[in-house]
């Protein structure tokens, strides 16, 4: 009996220093062939267009503000497999993505042109709302490679796709993990520059931070990382004939995951990109008229097994048609 009781408390301890041995070294994932894991992922698109419209009443120009939106949702189930392990610790990975749900919205002050904006975004939906499987590989790190575009919606985005390519990832139940130490609440930040399409003068960061899980059924911490870029559009559909045009992108995501394996469990990521033109010069109004075109997407991930997946489909359709 003294025995157990040590094997037991040795056993807790062990559970409880889990954590802290974390924080010593990087979080690395690690796979087991023929693995299956299920998760519920949900997709919110939106796309808004706002700007002044100049009106002349009588001899004077005034500026009439106006702003058209429109949003979709698509919720889906994601089976994951490990098809196979390489000796260096990466997975080949099989998803399948079936039992769709869809809702669409749109607003606007001009009915027209708003639901110019819903029908399209509609028509990108419901065009990628059919099964499929999708084949890639994972390193230890979380790195994705071997993506293919039929991952992720096509949601119109003109060069350079950074909203695509980020989205082709954040569908992913998975995470790039940091090379640095799992050490809780401190923060990195990096500068970043890239050489995009259409755009220059591009500069930006990434910034990131481990995060407790209070209340976790098994050890787990969290994963929060923020990507910003932001340069001037010189070429391309998005330059004004006159004026200029200035161009932003906000990538942010908060993942959950296991502390023996690395393996996602939850995951919230949300990212933006918008244009702003600042355009020539109205006789008779003081400042240059504005237009902002923002898209944007939000991703929920939950993990859950089959009957779940599927009862959280159902709340999910009763929610949007609510």
């Amino acid at each position: 009996m003294r025995f157990s009781s040590r094997l037991g408390v040795a056993a807790l301890v062990g559970a409880l220093a889990l954590p802290l041995a974390g924080q010593d070294r990087p979080l690395e994932r690690s796979f087991t062939a023929g693995a299956v894991s299920r998760y519920r992922i949900t997709l919110r698109v939106r796309t808004a267009l706002e700007g002044q419209q100049p009106v002349q009443i009588g001899a004077k120009t005034y500026v009439k503000p106006f702003s058209r939106a429109a949003e979709g949702q698509l919720s889906w189930r994601a089976t994951r497999q490990v098809v196979a392990v390489g000796a260096d610790g990466a997975a080949q990975i099989e998803e399948k993505l079936d039992e769709f749900d869809e809702q669409m919205s749109g607003s606007g002050d001009e009915d027209e042109e708003a639901a110019k904006l819903l029908n399209a975004l509609r028509a990108t939906l419901q065009g990628w709302e059919t099964g499929r499987k999708l084949a890639y590989r994972e390193g230890r790190a979380g790195q994705l490679a071997g993506l293919k575009p039929e991952g992720v919606p096509a949601i119109g985005e003109a060069a350079p796709p950074l909203l695509t390519l980020w989205l082709l990832r954040a569908l992913r139940p998975a995470a790039a993990l940091p090379a640095t130490p799992l050490r809780l609440g401190e923060q990195w930040q990096e500068p970043r520059t890239a050489q995009l399409p259409n755009w220059a003068d591009v500069r930006g960061t990434e910034s990131g931070e481990w995060l407790e899980v209070p209340g976790a059924v098994e050890p787990a911490v969290r994963l929060h990382v923020v990507q910003q870029l932001s340069g001037t559009v010189v070429a391309g559909e998005e330059k004004p004939p006159e004026g200029a045009a200035q161009a932003r992108f906000h990538g942010e995501s908060l993942s959950t995951l296991a502390l023996d394996d690395g393996r996602l469990l939850a995951a919230t990521r949300s990212a933006k990109r918008d244009v702003t033109w600042t355009l020539a010069p109205v006789e008779g109004l003081s400042e240059r008229p504005q237009f902002r075109a923002t898209l944007s997407v939000e991703v929920q991930i939950e993990s859950c097994n089959e009957d779940q997946c599927l009862a959280s489909g159902a709340r999910a359709a009763l929610r949007l048609r609510d």
